[in-house]
């Protein structure tokens, strides 16, 4: 038989009465696929690192962005060449609305009868951390990382706007030193992102960002009170060169240095917290992944 992994993130998303593994499973089945399970929980690591990889023709990841990015690492790390297929579980599914991966569970299980592939972008970041939507830190990035599983579980991405508005009207500022290979800019602003997807539902910034061109897309967010941050957000939207409070800049290299420490407490990728140096280095890795996606033919 056909040799499949599950990675299935049981606490990702929205309430849902469906049996979702079971759904999962079963289509495994029809398929011909003899699958193993991996739960994304504490124990996943030490669970995952005795499994024999070889053989293997099909990794699928059930949950939100951040479970995608777990299986995606999963794939890189040992150097896996079966292709990703998603069944999105998450609160924001920005990865499956970019690849117009249906949000439907088993409309997305449909996608495996006959699939077809495309290659993605992949986010190296300090040579050992991936993503595929994008990195962020600063105050955006704090929202994200601090709102409750409880708000995303309800709400979804309307969670991470309620955390948003309920939070501090203060914003501090950091001077962010950003390199590429042949400039260097000062900049002082309250957060930094790149982006390597943004598809939040059916909302896409004006100035365009590809999954799979080789780029990365970074904003710096300069504005200083709360109401200029809503501002800042529709000249995104509708400007490919917003005129205030956004610094745009495209590059396949990043090399961003930090003056002050504690602004990497809300460093985070794809939804999750991560620790890093002073100094980051993010870097593209070009269509590095394979991912399952709708045949358009």
């Amino acid at each position: 038989m056909k040799k499949a992994l599950i990675i299935f993130n049981p606490t990702a998303g929205l309430v849902s009465r469906q049996d979702v593994r079971g759904l999962v499973e079963k289509k495994l089945k029809e398929l011909g696929f003899d699958w193993e399970l991996f739960l994304l929980n504490s124990e996943f690591e030490k669970n995952i690192s005795s499994f024999d990889f070889s053989g293997l023709k099909l990794v699928v990841a059930v949950g939100g962005d951040g479970t995608i990015k777990v299986a995606a690492r999963t794939i890189l790390k040992n150097k896996l060449t079966c292709p990703l297929a998603v069944v999105p579980f998450g609160s924001a599914n920005v990865i499956a609305s970019t690849l117009a991966i249906p949000i439907s569970i088993k409309e997305a299980l449909k996608l495996l009868d006959k699939p077809s592939t495309k290659k993605i972008d992949v986010g190296l970041i300090n040579g050992n951390r991936y993503f595929l939507v994008g990195f962020s830190l600063g105050y955006i990035s704090d929202i994200v990382i601090n709102t409750g599983k409880g708000l995303k579980n309800r709400f979804g991405m309307l969670g991470y706007f309620w955390r948003l508005f309920f939070n501090k009207i203060r914003i501090s500022r950091l001077k962010f030193k950003i390199q590429t290979r042949n400039r260097t800019f000062w900049l002082k602003g309250n957060s930094l992102i790149i982006f390597n997807a943004f598809n939040y539902f059916g909302f896409r910034p004006k100035r365009p960002i590809s999954i799979s061109d080789g780029i990365f897309n970074l904003y710096v967010i300069t504005n200083k009170t709360f109401f200029s941050l809503i501002r800042a957000g529709f000249y995104i939207l509708l400007y490919h060169q917003p005129p205030r409070y956004v610094f745009t800049l495209d590059n396949n290299f990043f090399r961003i240095t930090l003056r002050r420490q504690h602004f990497l407490k809300t460093a985070q990728i794809d939804g999750d917290h991560l620790n890093l140096p002073r100094e980051i280095i993010i870097e593209v890795l070009p269509r590095a992944l394979e991912m399952v996606v709708k045949n358009n033919g």
